[in-house]
């Protein structure tokens, strides 16, 4: 496998083997940065999850040398609220692909289709997440697009999509000024440029997940994109126990960690899940 150099870049489906090694057999989903198949590992004669991303995504040396770096260090996490990594590449024609344990299960979007979470639920998405997440960070890594599409509802609930998007640079506007990721999910700091991108992206993403957990929708809606960021970036949304009954100290925990300035929400996510414990206290 080469990572510096590109040949003639070619599009892959049902059927077709991956890097001489991963079978695809069916397709999961589609995504921003590309689709996501379950494939069967020629070698072990595992179930895997293959996710093979745009190609326009590994468009130059910057590209691929942060793919190669930050590849190892997320093959390097070991949490129970991490979905694994077990391989991130690029096969010979030039197609980027993470592979992935391929877990069964609904997504927490699925299970929010049939009502909001408990507060109990709710500790328990935040316990495993907020663990997870901040495993990660001490290795350096980001996730950038914490929704309920990629989080997988299980016990306990776990995380997929770890750091796709920062591997690839994608956590501000493309250069076309597009937005590579999840609108309605993004911390205002990663599409404005006003402050650092940090590890309190991943605290608002929290805030942004539990927020919809609880409630049942995302805090911020609007069919048009430039609108809805606008409405992000001022905070324009209604307090969360304005829309649902929940405790009001449950509620100011949650809207202070989707705070629209950087510098005002908790400063780690172990920090958000103390403060939301000590919101749940009797």
């Amino acid at each position: 496998m080469v990572l510096e150099t590109m040949t003639e870049l070619r599009t892959i489906g049902l059927g077709d083997v991956l890097a001489d090694r991963y079978e695809l057999t069916s397709e999961l989903a589609l995504g921003g940065l590309g689709a996501v198949y379950v494939a069967r590992d020629r070698v072990t004669g595992d179930e895997v999850a293959v996710k093979v991303l745009h190609a326009e995504h590994l468009s130059n040396d910057t590209m691929r040398r942060r793919l190669r770096r930050e590849g190892a260090a997320l093959k390097a996490l070991d949490h129970p609220a991490i979905v694994r990594l077990l391989e991130l590449g690029v096969d010979e024609s030039g197609l980027v692909y993470l592979v992935t344990d391929y877990v069964e299960g609904e997504t927490l979007a699925e299970r929010l289709e049939r009502g909001p979470l408990s507060l109990g639920e709710a500790d328990r998405l935040l316990s495993a997440l907020s663990g997870g997440i901040g495993a990660a960070h001490a290795h350096g890594i980001l996730h950038g697009d914490l929704k309920p599409a990629n989080v997988l509802w299980g016990d306990p609930p776990r995380l997929v999509d770890f750091g796709a998007s920062k591997i690839l640079g994608l956590d501000r506007l493309t250069a076309t000024g597009e937005i590579s990721g999840t609108p309605a999910y993004m911390a205002p700091e990663v599409f404005t440029g006003k402050s650092e991108v940090d590890e309190r992206i991943d605290v608002y993403g929290l805030g942004v997940l539990l927020y919809e957990a609880l409630s049942g929708a995302p805090p911020f809606r609007d069919g048009h994109v430039g609108k809805l960021l606008m409405k992000i970036d001022a905070g324009d949304c209604l307090p969360l126990d304005a829309i649902v009954e929940v405790p009001a100290p449950v509620a100011s925990v949650v809207m202070h960690a989707m705070h629209r300035r950087a510098d005002e929400r908790p400063l780690s996510v172990g920090a958000l899940l103390e403060a939301w414990r000590g919101a749940r206290e009797p």
